[in-house]
């Protein structure tokens, strides 16, 4: 039995008095159906309602239209496997050990102790389900690396990294921990489909679920059925083609909210729709003016388009500009079920029900990003970057993650300046002062957990190799692929 399972059942029988002394926030009312749906390298302009004006995405616009958009919402990290496994633990993901995106065959993974969103739903009787790309474990077939099944989830289709060869007929794809091979159709079409499935199949519909869908679309490689591409073929083949791959990534997400109207499952549901990160530098991407893109602490990088919606709760084409992050969901599921945390790990969200209601989140920490070069912290307008003291090669890069120091800053004023277009560290010493006490205490805060992994593929696109003997190779330096390449470039 995992840790965490034993030291729950204590909490849970404290905290189950709790609920009904009447502190769950959902007393009296039935439990809602939870949906997260997430993108894969979305840009913050990429969609129609944050500002895209070629991109036809009608079914995210409706979420928006019918319930809230958010305008500062932010993923967990600047590339997708830190951010994915921020949002499923509720904290930074270097306390996690996942300093980048987690290789084919990598050691890392999400470890055992952390408490996941399934986890929590589990305790609340929710029937969970996973479908898309996982992207937190480096082996589906390793059984030292939790899959889904170890994280919560009662059912799952899931692939561990990018789908291969690309997102038509993909091979890589297991269900419950078997492995499919070649699967007909395209990635977002084929997990739609598994979970509309898998709603069909519970066999006692009146419970309350949890279903991630996590999709592939639209990072590369890109495929989509040819009637989308055609559809945009006058804006060139890397524009065109990514336009109708984020079409097509809609197109299945409406056929997914019309089974959810068909059901009556749509009016006790709180569903979202959020991308892990920015999109790569490349033709056609977009993040409306944003400074950065993804592998960059700036706000292109790292703020993403999220639309809400949930009847009675989240409704009426709302616009919240609350600073929001994937961390506060580990916070808000404890909050909205009356819930004490699961464990004694620190998080590093507080709960985003109060932006819901109309009130002002309060956070006991400030959220914080660490990253392979640089970090960020965000408080309230002020935003600090960070900028670590440089990796000497042929020393153990775990000692470095331990101990490094930030030697260099840079200050923005999101409120008036949200491009990032001044930094301000020399033109307001007394705020820069103030902004370095509280990152430099973040910052130590997360480097107590660092997680000195002893195997390949730690850091897959760090430039980088261990020549001391005595130094386990926390990272191998191997022939970059374009994407990783991309990412190196984004180095400053």
């Amino acid at each position: 039995m995992k840790t965490k399972f034993k030291i729950r059942k204590l909490v849970f029988i404290i905290s189950i008095s709790t609920v009904c002394l009447g502190c769950n926030k959902i007393k009296g009312q039935e439990k809602p159906n939870i949906i997260i749906m997430m993108a894969d390298d979305l840009g913050y302009g990429d969609v129609g309602c944050f500002g895209n004006k070629i991109i036809e995405t009608p079914n995210i616009d409706q979420l928006a239209s019918k319930g809230a958009k958010f305008t500062q919402f932010y993923s967990g990290h600047y590339t997708c496997s830190p951010s994915r496994a921020g949002m499923m633990a509720g904290r930074t993901p270097y306390r996690n050990g996942i300093y980048t995106f987690i290789a084919d065959n990598s050691v890392v993974h999400l470890k055992d102790k952390e408490v996941t969103l399934a986890e929590i739903c589990k305790e609340q009787g929710y029937d969970t389900g996973f479908f898309g790309k996982w992207g937190l474990n480096g082996n589906m077939d390793d059984k030292t690396q939790p899959t889904p099944s170890q994280q919560g989830f009662d059912s799952w289709l899931a692939t561990n990294n990018n789908a291969i060869p690309s997102h038509k007929n993909p091979t890589n794809f297991y269900f419950n921990g078997k492995a499919m091979g070649e699967m007909k159709g395209y990635s977002s079409q084929i997990v739609v489909d598994k979970a509309m499935q898998w709603l069909d199949s519970r066999k006692d519909k009146t419970k309350p679920f949890l279903l991630v869908l996590w999709f592939h679309e639209p990072h590369t490689e890109l495929a989509q059925p040819d009637k989308f591409t055609q559809k945009y073929a006058k804006y060139g083949e890397v524009a065109g083609e990514y336009y109708a791959n984020i079409d097509h990534m809609d197109h299945q997400i409406g056929r997914f909210m019309n089974y959810m109207k068909k059901e009556n499952l749509e009016d006790n549901s709180w569903i979202t729709f959020t991308s892990d990160n920015g999109p790569l530098n490349r033709e056609g991407r977009s993040t409306n003016g944003l400074r950065g893109y993804k592998a960059r602490l700036y706000e292109g990088g790292l703020r993403e388009p999220t639309v809400m919606y949930w009847k009675g709760k989240i409704e009426g084409a709302k616009v919240i500009d609350d600073q929001l992050t994937f961390f506060d969901f580990v916070p808000t599921f404890y909050d909205l079920f009356g819930m004490e945390p699961m464990n004694n790990e620190p998080l590093d969200g507080a709960s985003m029900l109060p932006a819901l209601e109309g009130k002002k989140v309060e956070r006991k920490t400030l959220p914080i990003w660490v990253g392979r070069w640089k970090t960020t912290l965000i408080n309230n307008e002020w935003k600090i970057i960070g900028k670590f003291k440089d990796f000497v090669p042929g020393t153990s890069y775990n000692y470095y993650l331990i101990n490094r120091k930030i030697v260099s800053y840079e200050l923005f004023n999101l409120k008036k300046d949200p491009y990032e277009k001044q930094n301000l560290s020399k033109a307001n010493i007394d705020k820069l002062n103030e902004m370095k006490l509280l990152i430099e205490e973040r910052v130590r805060s997360v480097q107590k957990e660092i997680v000195p992994w002893n195997g390949q593929w730690v850091l897959p696109y760090a430039v980088v190799k261990y020549y001391n003997p005595n130094v386990p190779p926390y990272s191998e330096f191997s022939k970059l692929s374009p994407e990783e390449q991309d990412l190196m470039k984004s180095k400053q």
